[in-house]
This record gives structure tokens, sequence and C-alpha cells, in this order.
């Protein structure tokens, strides 16, 4: 049941149909100017149709190009962007959407590169460690002139349709900046107190309120910056009374700073509603709806939150780019038919590229202007060899197609390498997409599924298919290495049981693979000495992902050895020549592979005379991610529309 989420909840001057917030992320799909783009109008549609009971449109600029944190963002800090804005703001509110845009500033989290060679600003001028560059600390003459920016932008927001703002106070950015001690060190009456470090928010938030009273007002806030010096719990809840008192009507809980790491945007290892308790004791002072989220994946988790009287509103994020559907099936008891976010991160990595973001396992995120309607397939039958993630989504876009679909899979199962992907510590979410995926394909009722069948040239002639889709993954690379490489032992073996861990063990190969194996062994009280001709270990990870990983390699005690080359294999260990140019040999009692994958084309060269209809898709083409797999399955049938045309 779905009591709470589904009901109506009145905010400020504004009534939203629901419980579930979109909330504020940057997508990079403004254009250079700062303007609105289709792209972005049409990514905000999807998630209005899909329930969304308010949406916060990403972080919009106050005052560029000087307060911009990135080269792709909204700007809202003149009167010609309101035309732009108005689109995107009457798209949001024709779906019975809320239509909120975050007000921002970067302060001193920016770099003269985003802002056209402009120093960046602050309460004082101490740089952030990240960004490592000194910001020119605001008189009191700029701090009021950033104050009308704020004012006017709201205003900007009002004339464009929005139905109200959110001042974004957290994260390390401008508004935060002053209302922490870590990074406000002013002696005037905009630092060292609890009021004067709330002074700047609070009468921007007034001043809205008293200009535009019928605008809503809401704040994201950060209610503690988890780095040492920084603001607490404490701290927090004091600003938050004063929040309430200036007149705002929602106050967003959050935390963290650039400083901080994975507080602000979390990799998969933190739990779901890790940061719930910070939202739990600001409603204990206030009386405004309080709005919280992180890490919300389960619409009955969300439920339960709204029923203990923990939060308001639930904020689901990321899991609104993987399906923007989210809303209305988790309203309509359809949890099991979300796509579910596996926490990759790989969004949040392409914005910090300067990309625009994509996702994972939702092809369309931040594409959706390119989806037009699949061509028809029926009559059509097509072969699709391979039951992982690439070979699963296009037997499901291609039956969505009209297409009579026969999936073929050699194993008793299907998943493809997801199954043992999903093994190692925090990555069980790759296991509920793989079973997302095996049920959307169960549900097709123009799809055959042939397990324990062995796909080749014999089959292909006496079938005789419209076309065939190769998605059969690819091999486990086996080097060439000198010695007794008859105890080597390939990672999916040991993953799979087919080979038991010993005590002490070497694996060779220090990408994502292997060093995932790694913790999944030392989670077992194993031994393990991790080796890779790199400098570094998972270099091609997201990088929030990839610092969480080795964190925890470190304080499990994985033994690492970058930067060496692997000599000879012996019956008792690995003989190396390490990062300073010195051999060593390292005594284990096994030795394990996880040296990459490489595309098995043997079959593509087989079938390529005899079917002119023929396509290499996922890691069959190249080995690759699951994104590209997931992306070239749903193109599947696009593509065979084209061939068969």
């Amino acid at each position: 049941m779905s009591e709470l989420l589904r009901s109506p909840l009145m905010l400020g001057p504004i009534r939203l149909k629901n419980r579930i917030v979109m909330p504020a992320m940057g997508t990079g799909l403004a254009l250079k100017s700062g303007e609105v783009s289709p792209a972005m109008i049409k990514y905000y549609e999807e998630r209005a149709r899909g329930g969304a009971g308010m949406i916060i449109v990403e972080i919009a600029c106050v005052d560029s190009p000087q307060g911009r944190a990135s080269l792709t963002q909204l700007n809202i800090d003149d009167p010609s962007y309101i035309a732009g804005l108005n689109e995107l703001a009457e798209i949001i509110r024709s779906y019975d959407c809320r239509a909120f845009i975050q007000l921002h500033h970067a302060g001193r989290q920016t770099s003269p590169a985003v802002t056209g060679g402009l120093q960046p600003v602050a309460p004082s001028p101490i740089a952030c460690r990240l960004m490592r560059v000194e910001p020119h600390e605001l008189t009191i003459q700029e701090i009021e002139a950033l104050k009308l920016k704020f004012v006017s932008a709201a205003y900007y927001a009002w004339k464009a349709g929005f139905d109200g703002v959110e001042l974004h106070a957290a994260h390390g950015y401008l508004l935060s900046q002053f209302i922490s001690p870590y990074s406000n060190r002013r002696n005037d009456e905009y630092g060292g107190s609890i009021e004067n470090r709330a002074r700047l928010l609070t009468e921007i938030i007034k001043e809205i309120k008293q200009r535009i009273p019928k605008l809503a007002v809401g704040v994201r806030l950060n209610l503690t910056d988890f780095v040492s010096g920084g603001m607490e719990l404490e701290e927090g809840l004091e600003i938050a009374k004063r929040v309430e008192a200036a007149g705002a009507d929602l106050l967003n809980v959050s935390g963290g700073i650039y400083e901080s790491g994975q507080t602000t945007i979390e990799p998969a290892s933190f739990a779901q509603g890790w940061r719930i308790y910070l939202a739990e004791a600001v409603k204990e002072v206030l009386t405004i709806p309080v709005l919280a989220g992180g890490v919300i994946r389960d619409p009955a988790y969300a439920e339960d939150l709204l029923q203990a009287g923990k939060t308001d509103l639930v904020w689901v994020g990321r899991g609104m780019i993987a399906d923007p559907n989210w809303t209305n099936k988790a309203l309509q008891g359809k949890a099991e038919d979300i796509r579910p976010c596996i926490s990759c991160n790989q969004c949040i990595g392409r914005s910090f590229s300067t990309l625009h973001i994509k996702c994972t396992v939702n092809p369309w995120a931040t594409q959706e202007w390119r989806q037009v309607a699949l061509p028809d397939l029926g009559g059509k039958r097509a072969a699709v060899v391979g039951g992982g993630p690439a070979g699963m989504q296009a037997a499901i876009t291609l039956a969505a197609a009209g297409c009579q679909v026969d999936l073929y899979e050699k194993e008793q199962h299907l998943g493809g390498l997801l199954g043992i992907a999903s093994m190692p510590a925090h990555k069980e979410r790759l296991a509920i997409f793989m079973d997302y995926l095996i049920r959307q394909v169960e549900k097709q009722e123009t799809v055959s599924l042939h397990l324990n069948t062995r796909f080749d040239a014999d089959l292909a002639a006496k079938e005789g298919f419209d076309a065939i889709i190769l998605a059969h993954g690819a091999r486990a690379l086996k080097p060439e290495l000198p010695g007794s490489t008859e105890q080597l032992v390939m990672l999916e073996d040991l993953m799979t049981g087919r080979v038991a861990a010993a005590d002490e063990i070497a694996i060779i190969g220090g990408g994502s693979s292997g060093c995932e194996l790694a913790e999944w062994l030392l989670d077992q009280g194993k031994k393990v000495f991790i080796i890779e001709q790199r400098s570094k270990l998972a270099p091609g990870l997201e990088n929030m992902t990839r610092l969480d990983l080795l964190i925890r390699l470190k304080k499990k005690g994985l033994i690492r050895y970058t930067a060496s080359t692997v000599m000879h294999i012996d019956e008792d260990g690995v003989q190396i020549i390490n990062k300073d140019g010195k051999e060593e040999k390292i005594l284990v009692d096994q030795v394990v592979l996880a040296a990459g994958y490489k595309a098995d084309q043997t079959l593509y060269r087989e079938l390529q005379k005899q079917t002119p209809s023929l396509l290499l898709i996922g890691d069959a083409a190249g080995a690759r991610g699951i994104h590209e797999a997931v992306h070239e399955g749903a193109m599947a049938a696009y593509r065979l529309g084209a061939l068969l045309s």
C-alpha cells in the first residue's frame, strides 16, 4: 500500500498531488549560453509524465559566470532567460506536477576555467581543498548585490511560471559556505555567531516572500558538513529554525560538502535512507514540511518513512533517472516493474567530466528526444543469441516492436555475467537489475526462451530467421605467462565455486573486476595480493565509487602491487618486477587471472554469409560495460527496422 505516498500536501500557497519529489540534479543539458535546451525540456517532461508530485529543476546560476559550478549549467540571472524557462515550467505543470527551480551560486567550489577567468568568491578567502583556488572575500556591498541577485532570480522564476524556488544552501556552495564555520571566518554581521552566519540566507528568504508572496520558497539545507570543524547537527537545527522563522515553506534536508567525499553523491556502499536521521531530528523542531531522501529505491521503504513521521515528503533522485515512471509504478503497486538504479554513479561521473549525464540501466536518460516510434516488425522472426543484459534488452525491445523473438542462452539461466558481477560487496543491485530484466523478458508473449541451448550456424539455417542478433558476450582473456600456468585459476571459476579459493591468493589484474574479486575474497578471510601493470587500481571506475572501493580494500588488508610486471608463475607464488624495478617473489597458494575480456566473434564470421540481417551487440561486439550492452540492446529494433526496410 502507498496511502501516504499518494496523499496530497499543501506546501505554502501550493498543493502537491502526492509526496514524491524529483530533486535537483545537474544534467548538463543546458545550452552553452545557460539557456534551456529542447533536450532538457523533453527530459523533465518524461519525469513529470511519470507521476512526480513535484520536480525541482537543477541548479540555475543567479550570477553568471562568476557563480557557475559547471560549463553546462542553467542561468537565471537575466530576463532574457525567462522565455526558455517558461517552456520548461509549463511542460512540467501540464502533468499536474508542481515546478520548482533551484537557485544556486557556487561560491568557492568552482574554478576560473568555469567562471570565464574570474576569481571565485566566498565569505572568507579560504580555498576549497579540492578546487585549490583562493576565493575573493566578499565585501558588504558585494553581499548586498548577491542578495539582490537571488531575489531577482526568484522573480524571473515566478515570471517564467514556476510554483516555487529552492535556495541551495547545502553541499558547500555559497549559501552553505556562509552558514558553516568551516568556510566562514568573518567578524562582521555575516560571520561569527549562528545568527550572523545565517543572516544572508534568512534575508534572501524574507525579501523573496515580501516581494513575491505567492511564490513558494524551499531551502536545501546542510544540517551537517561531515568534516572536522564544519557545521554539526546541533548548529544545523538552529539554522533550520531560523530558516522557518524567515518564512520558508519547505526544508530539504541534506549534508556534506565537496571535501566530505561521498556524503553528497553516495556510492553503492551507502544504505538506503542512510541520512534520514537528519530529517527525523529537524522534524522535532520545525512545523513546515520536511523533504528528505538519499538512496531511496523502494516505494515500500518510502511509505514507511512517511508512516513513521520521519519526513513529510521523499525525494527520489537517481531512481528517476533510471526510471522516469518511478512514481506511477510505485503508486500503482508495480514496484517490481521499476527499472532499478544500481548506484554505479555513471550519471554524476559524466557530469563531473562536463558531459551530459547518462544512465547505465536506462538507455534513454537525457536522450528522450531521440525516442521515436518503434519500427513495425510484425510478421518478422528474430533470434537473439545470449541472455545477458544486451540480449535480454534486445528481446524486450524487439517484442515491443511486434517481432517474434527466440532467445537462446547456452546456460541454464538468464543473466550472463550479471550474476557473477553481483556477488562482491555492495554489488547486489546488479542482481536486482538482472532479475528485473528477466521478469520483463518473461512478460513478453512473443518471446520464446531456449535455455541450455547452444546456437550455431546449423540451427540458424534450420530455423530460417529473418534476422539474428548476436549478444553472446565475451570470453575471459588468458594472457601468455611463463611458468607453472596449470595452477592459474580464472575469476569466473573461483566465483562460481567450480574451483575452491585457497587461503593466500594473488590476483593478476587490478581493474574493477580484479579489485571487486579481491574484496569478495577478503570478506571470506583470505589473504589477498593484487598485481597490476598500471600505476592505479580500477582506473575505469567512476571516481566516487573508485575511492570508496579503494578505502574499503585498504581497511580490509589488501596488499597491492601497482606499476608491477609478472615475470614468472611458480608452484609456490609469483615472481614480479615491482614499481621500484626490483625483482620480488610473492608467496601464495593460488593465482587468479582477472585480466579482462575479449569479444568472441567466431559465430559472427560463420553467419555473415548466410544471414543478411545480422547484428552484433554488447560484449559480443566489444568487451565493455553494462551501459553499452543495454543501450545497444535497446537500439536493436531500430537497427533491424532499418536493415529490413
